[in-house]
């Protein structure tokens, strides 16, 4: 179970995809908006990541053939049934 606290560059960093998400409850947006106010490291890395995302948000979205999408579906499907 996790800490209910984030005050460790550990614990911000096990929080720090809901915090980026807006899917922290206040109290532990709180928390990490203090950690990252007094944590160089933690602030270039959420940073980093909040960049990232903006990228990947960005970036078309890869069209799949219908074919390779079948084919994908039917192995899943046979990897899920522990057939594969």
């Amino acid at each position: 179970m996790m800490r209910q606290t984030i005050t460790t560059c550990h614990e911000l960093r096990a929080h720090l995809s809901l915090w980026l998400d807006g899917e922290l409850d206040a109290t532990r947006c709180a928390q990490a908006q203090r950690h990252l106010a007094g944590c160089p490291a933690c602030r270039n890395l959420a940073d980093t990541l909040r960049q990232m995302l903006a990228l990947y948000r960005a970036a078309p979205r890869a069209v799949v053939p219908a074919a390779v999408h079948a084919r994908l579906a039917q192995i899943f499907e046979l990897k899920g049934n522990g057939d594969g």
